[in-house]
């Protein structure tokens, strides 16, 4: 896993570098790697893979808001946490789909419950799903499915790049997927909340453009469980 701090004050780097080191313990695997510039980030991030970034707002050159919109062009993966002094930029910070924004100073104990919670969302995106088929197994990672859809005795497992299939139930999907992100909207279909673009009064939209029917009796818990999704507060 791929730490990157980003922010022009070498003091704050290297308190940030001291806070995530904190969790090497837990999580050996854990690489940091810093940068003075947005610049300079998006240069290494030509070639180099970074899975959360923690990332300060004001910095000479261009800033983190700005930083953070050109990542998202290519990158819609790495989980963005805005550390910054100033709050009248939580809602420019949170269009760019930032995983949380914390004030400066950041106290240790606060930055170690959202690290946490950060790290749990990665595991979570990069859990395997694994499909048995009669030609044989395929592993996903669950971050690459989009929706779930019952055919009969069939799910279709609606990802990226390609439709797969498998014999099974929604209800077993719906408790295998319950704790990563999905949201259950119609007796036939598990939605992943990564990808909702918007809910209309009958219609979940999605950001690839499809739309996936709500039952009148889920619209009040979707509506819910993908506000609190948009809020950080589930995995």
């Amino acid at each position: 896993m791929r730490i990157a701090i980003c922010d022009d004050d070498k003091l704050q780097r290297e308190t940030l570098e001291q806070y995530v080191t904190e969790h090497i313990s837990a999580y050996p695997n854990i690489k940091i790697t810093k940068y003075s510039s947005g610049e300079k980030l998006l240069d290494a991030l030509r070639s180099y893979k970074i899975d959360i970034l923690l990332l300060d707002i004001e910095m000479g050159g261009i800033n983190g808001i700005e930083t953070a919109k050109k990542i998202r062009e290519f990158n819609s993966e790495i989980i963005i946490i805005f550390i910054t002094g100033y709050v009248n930029y939580v809602s420019d910070a949170f269009r760019t789909n930032a995983f949380q924004f914390l004030i400066k100073p950041v106290k240790q104990e606060l930055f170690d419950q959202e690290f946490e919670r950060a790290i749990k969302k990665y595991q979570n995106d990069h859990h395997k799903y694994v499909i048995v088929q009669k030609s044989g197994t395929i592993s996903l990672e669950i971050n690459e499915i989009i929706f779930l859809e019952s055919e009969g005795r069939k799910i279709n497992i609606h990802t990226k790049n390609k439709l797969h299939t498998k014999y099974g139930t929604i209800n077993d999907e719906e408790n295998t997927l319950l704790n990563y992100g999905f949201v259950r909207c119609h007796q036939a279909f598990l939605v992943n909340m990564k990808y909702i673009l918007e809910i209309e009064k009958n219609d979940i939209v999605l950001k690839n453009g499809i739309k996936i029917m709500i039952s009148v009796r889920k619209r009040s818990e979707v509506v819910t469980k993908f506000n609190k999704y948009l809020a950080g507060l589930t995995t």
